[in-house]
């Protein structure tokens, strides 16, 4: 053996120990046939003068894709086998394989029938019968197909190593570096929550084709229990078809039309690797090869395998880096949010306790009184600027609860048509400053077991939003019993919600309007959604731009 483990190019042979039968005295070479003609690999053969192939194992027959018979028939011939390119083909290939002897063995291609093509390493030696070679042939496919396999997960690994690139991009890139190593076409799929596939990537080795892959059927659901195919999927089973047939196209197509349409894609092989993530399936890769001779085995299976498991850590890298960089965003824009409110009702407290503070030395130079009225009005302003620090102070602590697990629920009989008309009440002089009127519908009580302070925090953030964003109009409250839940409507007539911001207005941070014209930490909604899925209820917004905004709260009347 050679040291890179392929074989070495036998010596010439010159003689031969021990005695020779009468038919081998005739044919000094006949013995030696023989026996080297039963060896199962590698692939050997004899050539005469003219190129023709007068016998061979059946290694070298398997090798060439070609039958005995034709061996027997005389019309298999080295020149039909080696690649045309070749300098083991054509008028000189005899004096070429004779100087392999000395040379050392030759890498080319062996040209089957159907037109595929074999990389192949030839190697000869002359025989004691003139004109004759012996031809020894190793199939370097394997090893071709692990460089190949190599090279396609170095790329796909430098690919996938850019975690500032989106998910999807990342899954983009690895479907059209696929078609540039090893596939014809590739698609790529996620899984969605409920079980279907989403198409987010498919590339094709022709530009041309690209349009007819983007139409290319979608896979029915994962969870399908007339597709046994998808359901093997799910279990993160993945599938080789090395020779993609008829039966195979209709485990992946659902109905004639998505059938018809597989079939023009031309796959002759196919892979399906399921993505996975935490022992759940979360997409799915889709190999296709349409090459004459590129069936897809154990090792591309392998291969692909390997892939969707480093596509997966890339894809979860890259959503946690992103994730972090949202994180930081939000974390700065919330800083600079945090900082303005803040400051806002420090600047008039600062400004009365100079002015209370300059009173008051003028009092002391001159023995005169404080005026009571005034005095008691600056000390009535500080402590609005104390109360509103103090609720910018609790909210914070309350998202740090939330987030740590740690808000505490006490439990008792409250009603909230009564604990509503209190608010409203209590909100009444801050609704004349707004310019609206407070209505409240409480016809009767309504008894539930709830922690009193959180549901008065939760009334209190709904009307606090009610009458910022609905200035200058009517806000009415509701209070209904519905069966075993209570029910509070907090409705305004003010800017409204467009239909976009509607999902995300319950989270951290976040409003629908600029913080410029409307101040505000941006946590009141947030804190309200987690006080109230603690009680086991729900809390929903209605809007429409322009028409104002109704928050409904349900709350269990028996939680605890």
């Amino acid at each position: 053996m050679d040291e890179d483990g392929s074989a070495a190019a036998p010596e010439p042979v010159t003689a031969r120990a021990g005695p020779r039968t009468a038919g081998e005295a005739a044919d000094p070479d006949a013995g030696l046939v023989r026996r080297l003609m039963g060896v199962p690999a590698p692939a050997l053969a004899i050539m005469d003068a003219t190129g023709r192939v007068v016998d061979a194992n059946d290694s070298f027959l398997r090798l060439g894709d070609v039958g005995r018979e034709a061996l027997e028939a005389g019309r298999l011939r080295w020149d039909a086998l080696a690649a045309p390119e070749s300098p083991a083909a054509g008028a000189h290939a005899l004096d070429m394989l004779r100087r392999l002897g000395t040379a050392g063995p030759l890498e080319t291609e062996y040209v089957r029938p159907d037109g595929s093509r074999v990389p192949v390493r030839v190697s000869a030696l002359g025989l004691e019968q003139p004109e004759r070679l012996l031809v020894l042939v190793q199939d370097l496919t394997p090893r071709r197909r692990a460089e190949e396999a190599l090279r396609f997960l170095s790329d796909a690994s430098r690919e996938l190593a850019e975690v500032r690139a989106e998910p999807e991009a990342i899954l983009a890139g690895v479907a059209h570096l696929a078609v540039s190593a090893m596939a014809t076409w590739c698609l790529v799929d996620v899984l969605e929550e409920d079980g279907s596939f989403r198409r987010v990537a498919q590339a094709h080795r022709e530009p041309g084709r690209e349009a007819l892959l983007r139409e290319a059927p979608r896979y029915p659901p994962i969870t399908d229990a007339q597709s046994p195919l998808f359901q093997a999927l799910a279990r993160g089973e993945s599938r080789v078809y090395p020779d993609f047939l008829p039966e195979h196209r209709v485990l992946m197509a659902r109905g004639a039309g998505a059938l018809a349409q597989l079939e023009q894609l031309g796959a002759r092989s196919v892979m399906l690797v399921p993505m996975r993530s935490r022992g759940r399936a979360v997409g799915l890769l889709t190999f296709a090869s349409c090459d004459v001779g590129r069936r897809y085995g154990s090792e591309d299976l392998e291969m692909v395998e390997e892939l969707a498991r480093r596509v997966v850590a890339a894809v979860e890298n890259a959503r946690l880096y992103h994730q972090g960089q949202d994180a930081v965003r939000l974390r700065d824009e919330f800083l600079g949010i945090a900082s303005h409110e803040l400051k806002t009702p420090l600047t008039p407290l600062r400004l009365r306790l100079q002015m209370l503070q300059r009173q008051t030395e003028g009092a002391l130079r001159t023995g005169e009184p404080l005026s009571p009225e005034r005095l008691s009005e600056g000390l009535d302003v500080a402590l609005r600027q104390v109360r509103k620090l103090a609720d910018l102070v609790d909210n914070l602590l309350d998202v740090s609860r939330i987030t740590a697990g740690r808000m505490k629920l006490e439990l008792e009989d409250v009603d909230l048509a009564a604990l509503a008309s209190e608010l409203v009440s209590r909100f009444t002089p801050s609704a004349v400053q707004f310019g609206c009127t407070l209505e409240l519908h409480a016809p009767v009580p309504v008894v539930g077991r709830w922690d009193r302070l959180r549901v008065e925090q939760v009334v209190t953030n709904l009307l606090t939003n009610a009458l910022k964003y609905g200035a200058g109009r009517p806000v009415v409250v509701r209070v209904e019993a519905a069966g075993e839940r209570a029910r509070l409507t907090v409705q305004d007539h003010g800017i409204g919600i467009a239909e976009e911001d509607l999902g995300r207005i319950f989270e951290r941070f976040e409003r629908a309007v600029s913080d410029r014209h409307y101040g505000g930490l941006g946590l009141g909604l947030y804190i309200t959604r987690q006080i109230v899925e603690a009680l086991g209820g729900t809390v929903r917004v209605s809007s429409r731009p322009g028409m104002g905004s109704t928050f409904t709260l349900e709350l269990p009347r028996g939680a605890g």
